[in-house]
């Protein structure tokens, strides 16, 4: 199907859905606004609707779906490589507990059907279609997770036991998910604020890039978050993965709490700056600022030797 043909025929240039709508950008370019159920919204340039790779086309459909961004993502020939780079590549295990999750939150209450789409929403998983995501839901339910009626699913008791067991692994830990770019230039705000405010607090805390393991990377990250009781995430330099992974964290129903350079602050993404950020301008004032907002937010950590206790206390 040539570029004309897609926005005539409304069809989807990712996942060939017919129920996409596709209108030519605004800007006369030769780009077209696509709104997809199962993709979600993005722009792509008519050359890149002819290069998008067959085996990884549901990876991009997974990455447009969970866009967190101000505006769509732009597809063209040269941004496909980087937004293949941001899907996620989770395990059977991650993708059964988020799918776990996913029903609960498309539940109205305990008891009722789920409005969880098996046709539409598979790239939320990162899934390559519908049959995936049914074999998971098979897997739930011979698990005693969920009930299945007619296509209808439904978390049972027993699920929902189980998504008090995920959140309560994370609430009784000490650990504290590190989430910033790894980049030189906030060497020194990990170094001299979030690490000694996150020990003082009482709590290890745990950058992915300092953790050794032997786990795929993306596996180990997913690991790590859902081990931790909450995150600090810092947004400079605006990494795409800190967004993903703070969003992570907030769908597991933990603290974030949200860093920024102050010179930076302004290009924090639209739909997530309803949240109350530590501006930082120097790792002093990020270290000060960081370890109250943890006491604040989580209490003391039972890392906290019992002396520092009794000295915070009396103060």
């Amino acid at each position: 199907m040539n570029y004309l043909e897609m926005l005539r025929q409304k069809f989807c240039p990712i996942c060939n859905s017919e129920k996409a709508q596709c209108e030519t950008a605004p800007d006369r370019s030769l780009a077209a606004d696509v709104d997809c159920p199962r993709c979600g919204k993005f722009r792509i340039s008519k050359q890149a609707t002819e290069a998008l790779p067959v085996g990884d086309r549901h990876l991009l459909s997974s990455v447009c779906r969970t866009w967190s961004g101000g505006n769509p993502p732009y597809i063209t020939t040269e941004t496909i490589a980087g937004l293949l780079a941001k899907a996620p590549r989770l395990g059977v295990t991650e993708r059964l507990d988020l799918l776990l999750t996913l029903i609960a939150d498309t539940s109205d209450q305990i008891g009722h059907w789920s409005k969880f789409d098996r046709h539409n929403d598979f790239p939320l998983l990162a899934m390559k279609n519908e049959q995936e995501v049914s074999f998971l839901i098979r897997e739930m339910g011979s698990r005693g997770y969920l009930s299945e009626d007619q296509g209808n699913i439904c978390l049972t008791v027993k699920g929902w036991e189980r998504l008090e067991e995920l959140k309560r692994a994370g609430r009784e830990s000490s650990l504290a998910f590190v989430a910033m770019w790894f980049h030189e230039s906030v060497h020194a705000l990990y170094e001299d604020a979030i690490e000694p405010a996150v020990r003082a607090a009482g709590y290890q805390p745990l950058r992915i890039d300092r953790h050794d393991h032997l786990n795929r990377i993306d596996d180990e990250i997913i690991g790590q978050i859902r081990r931790s009781r909450f995150m600090v995430a810092d947004f400079t330099g605006q990494r795409g993965g800190v967004y993903f992974e703070a969003g992570f964290m907030r769908g597991l129903g933990r603290n974030v709490i949200w860093m920024c350079r102050k010179d930076e602050l302004d290009k924090i993404h639209f739909d997530v700056r309803q949240y109350k950020f530590i501006d930082w301008s120097t790792p002093d004032d990020a270290r000060t600022r960081l370890q109250h907002s943890i006491l604040a937010n989580e209490g003391e950590g039972p890392l906290l030797p019992s002396d520092a206790k009794k000295t915070d206390r009396s103060a």
